[in-house]
Parts: C-alpha cells; structure tokens; sequence
C-alpha cells in the first residue's frame, strides 16, 4: 500500500516515522512537501531521515520518499496584518531539501492515485491541500483528518465532495501524544499519549461497527473487527474502497509505538469534543499571554475562566444531543405507519459523564499539567505571524453556541481577544 503524510510538523513527522519503521519495505510512506516550503533539492541518496527525540535521545528513521505538490492561490488572510503573507516565500528553516538531485518530483510526474491520505497539517490549510491533491484523489482513497478543531469533516464534504457515492473514506482522529517541532522534519515527544481513529458512516450502507452492534453483553473495551470493513478471505475479491480504508486502519494500529485504536464513531467525537475544550482554553490564553502552558493557572482567574468555559461547553454539548434527537423523531414521524411499527421511536439517552462540566474540568488540568513546560501551537503562531486554528477551536464552539441558542460569553471573548491580538502586532519593550 501506499500512505501519503501531508503535514510534516510535530504530529506529521512522528506519524511518518512509526509508520516507516513498523510497515514492511514493499508498503511506501510518502512525505508531501508543498513547493513553496521544498524549492531545493538533496544530493542525499536515501532521502532525508526523519528525527523523533525522547528524553534526550534521538533516533533516526529514512525510507521516507519526498514528494511535492502545488497549493491553489488563496487570498491573503483577513484576520492577519496587512504585512503579513502566509503564502510568501517561508523562512529558511522551513524549506526541505528532496531526495533527488535535479528532478522535481512532483507527484503527477512519479506516481498514480492517492490510497491514504494522512492531514496532519494546521486546520486552516486543510482545505487548501484536499484541493490540491484534489486529482490525486478518488471514492477509493482513504483520508485521515489529524488536526485540531471540529468542523473540518462537514467543510470538506461541502466544498469537494458533495455527492456521498463519490466521496473518499474519512478516518477523524484525535491525538492526545506531547510532541512539538524542533527543526524540520526533527519532532520532540514530551508525553506519551494515544490516538484515536473513528471512521465516518459508510454512504453506502456498510456497518463498519458490525460486529458489536449486534453482539449482547459485549464489553467497552471489546475491539471493533476489521472484517466488518472488507473480509479479505472472501475468494471474490474486495472492493478497493473498503480494502484501503482497512489497510489504513490496519497500518496505523499496527504501528504500536502510534498508541493508536480504532473506536466506534460515537466514542471518537467525544475524544474530539474533550480536546476541543482542553485547546479552546489552553490555545488563546497561552498566546495571549504568550507563556507556558503551565504557566496558564498560576493566577486565581484562570479558575474562574477555566470553570466558565467548562460549563458553557457542556451546555452546548447537551443542546447538540437535544437537537440530534429531535431531528430523529421529526423523521420518524414521517415515515409510513408500517414502517413505525418495526422501529422504536427516538429517545433521549442519558448524557455522557465525559462532556459534564466537572469531567471537562478535569481533563484540563491533567492536560496542563502534562504539558506544563510546552508551548501551544497557537502560541508559536501568534508569535511568529502566522494564522491561528482559532475559528476550528473557540470558533467552532461560538458556532455550536449560536446555532442551539446558548450562552458562551467567556469563549466568545477568548474568541475575539485572540483575533484582536493576531491583527495587532507585538510591539516591543520600550529602549
């Protein structure tokens, strides 16, 4: 099989690299470089290693293949100063040297169709590379969405692929791993953690939860059977659909060191929505403050903050639940009376202990503590001019708040302070 990486930061790299060292040779992992951040090429022969370090020691993983791809042209970012080009040609430090001397090696020149497709880039350029990989891309692949934030799944659907028949398998992922970028394609891991994959309902029909939903007692932690997404024993062959999309599940979970798990999609969204409110509190107030993550909660507001934030969210989370499920009784009401009396209507379940404000709470603060000597992502950002994941993170939240009607005063400031803060530039101490 063949697995393309898109988004070789912290996460991307160290992807790439479990994925490299745990499949056998004949399966290749490609690293997609965009051209504006890959203009030169190496004389290196193998191709440039991908560096993990842990506690000090690092390690080395080549059999990386280096491939370039073209973004579309955007226009320039409406909450970022007028100076400022995401688009521009990026600083040295950020410009990757291929593994071929004198050829492009650009994807449409070297190879065909995408199967896999791992995003672990910044949520805002997501949609920028789904379209320019867009012809690379077909209902046969399988993409993996690995970024921060909720929303990106529906934006895609809309955007590229409207017509469910002829859209891609998507995988959404959370991860929960300490990582951050040291130099190119050079990722630190400061806390192991896990990743969860959730696969999106099959347009088709197909169950991928088989197997579970319909065994009695099955226990929680029971695993979900790869059969249920394509049987590989049977004589007649499998759909290439399905067959990626296993593959994909396949390869990620076989790497160990990854920590990842596929689980039902129900469970994957409350993992999402779980890091969601971790990162809608830790993201703008270590960028605002532009300090630690630990440093967050060393002043007595950043409780009252934390607990504001909390409980808003669990609002928004229940009046979702509620607007599902009333959604589901408008359609059980109209189908046709037969069809009624072989179905159960629509109820209410009880609402997760994992989205309650106090569950909430908690998972911040263990988060904070775990990455106490970290800086946030959104931190670099703003320190660097760069654009922020902030519309994905508190924006995304705002949106849900609106939609179902809901109060979310201490999110919408963090919203707004952290748009104010991007369109102004630091200035620097006084002489």
């Amino acid at each position: 099989m063949r697995i393309h990486v898109a988004g070789l930061g912290a996460v991307g790299s160290f992807v790439a690299f479990h994925l490299r060292r745990t499949l056998h040779p004949k399966h290749s992992v490609f690293a997609l470089h965009r051209r504006e951040s890959a203009p030169t090429v190496s004389q290196v022969a193998n191709g440039r290693p991908i560096l993990l370090e842990s506690d000090g020691v690092v390690q080395s993983q080549d059999g990386i293949e280096h491939v370039t791809y073209s973004l579309p042209r955007e226009r320039p970012h409406n909450d970022l100063n007028a100076h400022l080009d995401p688009l521009g040609q990026p600083p040295a430090d950020y410009q990757v040297a291929l593994d071929r001397h004198h050829d492009n090696h650009e994807l449409t020149r070297v190879y065909g169709g995408i199967e896999s497709l791992i995003v672990t880039t910044k949520a805002y350029a997501v949609p920028r590379v789904i379209a320019g990989l867009r012809g690379h891309l077909s209902r046969n692949s399988t993409i993996v969405l690995l970024h921060n934030g909720m929303g990106m799944y529906e934006k895609l659907v809309d955007s590229f692929f409207p017509d469910p028949f002829d859209r891609p398998n998507f995988i959404l992922a959370t991860n929960t791993h300490g990582l951050w970028r040291k130099d190119v394609m050079h990722s630190v891991q400061t806390a192991f953690g896990e990743i969860q994959l959730g696969i999106v309902p099959d347009p088709h029909g197909r169950d991928y939860e088989a197997s579970v939903r319909n065994s009695r007692n099955v226990p929680s932690w029971q695993p979900l059977s790869l059969d249920d997404i394509a049987n590989v024993s049977v004589v007649d062959g499998v759909s290439p659909r399905y067959l990626t999309l296993r593959n994909t599940i396949s390869a990620l979970t076989s790497a160990r060191a990854l920590g990842a798990t596929w689980r039902p999609y129900y469970d994957v969204q409350t993992a999402m929505r779980r890091k969601l409110v971790v990162n809608c509190y830790v993201n703008p107030l270590s960028a605002l403050l532009q300090c630690k993550n630990g440093d967050i909660m060393r002043a007595g507001p950043s409780y009252w903050i934390l607990e504001h934030l909390c409980k808003e969210a669990e609002r928004v989370f229940r009046a979702q639940l509620e607007a599902e499920v009333e959604d589901m009784r408008q359609a059980y009401d109209q189908l046709p009376e037969e069809e009624k009396a072989t179905r159960r209507p629509p109820r209410l379940p009880p609402f997760t202990r994992a989205l309650s404000y106090v569950s909430l709470s908690k998972e911040v603060k263990r988060v904070v503590e775990l990455t106490k000597d970290n800086y946030s992502s959104m931190y670099w950002d703003m320190k660097l001019g760069q654009p922020t994941e902030i519309k994905y993170l508190n924006g995304y939240l705002l949106k849900l708040a609106h939609k179902y009607g809901v109060k979310s005063s201490v999110n919408d400031i963090l919203y707004g302070l952290t748009q104010m803060r991007t369109a102004i530039p630091f200035v620097g101490k006084p002489s």
